[in-house]
């Protein structure tokens, strides 16, 4: 994987490579403050800060088979609500999925809720709501139809062995 970064201000951001395209990692703050799929990478400027490397050398880590779960400090959720659905996604297995219904419920809330919820998570990967899916194996959402794709890639990746059905 390359990484490409920006420096504006205080804030640091890269874009590398991944089997499942590439992603940008932003700091700020001393936080991860977003990770997001991209399609199209930024500049070829080596990333300095500390804080981004380590980012990036976790998400290496992760697609090389070699790490589960991310050990970076993030920037906080938006609500109490999304900090609770955040946790409860960061608490699904590697390899493992969980119903958008069966987030809920573990919450007392409603599925609809928790998809909006996922539908907001700026940092994909760190938090992987790729692991939450719709009742019955159907993918659900994830950023955009053609993050389908990417949400059963890496579900495939991490060795789920569901079965998916059309959404």
């Amino acid at each position: 994987m390359t990484a490409r970064s920006r420096t504006p201000a205080d804030r640091a951001a890269a874009t590398i490579d991944t089997p499942v395209g590439p992603v940008r990692i932003t700091v700020a703050g001393g936080v991860v403050a977003a990770v997001d799929h991209v399609q199209d990478p930024a500049d070829d400027t080596p990333p300095t800060d500390k804080l981004l490397r380590r980012a990036i050398r976790q998400i290496e880590e992760y697609f090389a088979g070699r790490r589960r779960r991310f050990d970076l400090p993030m920037a906080p959720a938006a609500s109490l609500f999304q900090q609770r659905v955040r946790q409860a996604i960061i608490d699904i297995p590697y390899g493992e999925a969980a119903s958008y219904g069966g987030v809920a419920h573990i919450l007392n809330s409603g599925p609809r809720a928790v998809g909006q919820a996922c539908g907001r998570n700026d940092l994909v990967l760190l938090v992987p709501c790729h692991r939450v899916i719709g009742a019955g194996g159907t993918l659900g959402g994830y950023g955009s139809t053609s993050g389908l794709e990417r949400k059963r890639r890496l579900l495939e990746f991490e060795g789920y062995p569901g079965k998916f059905s059309a959404n």
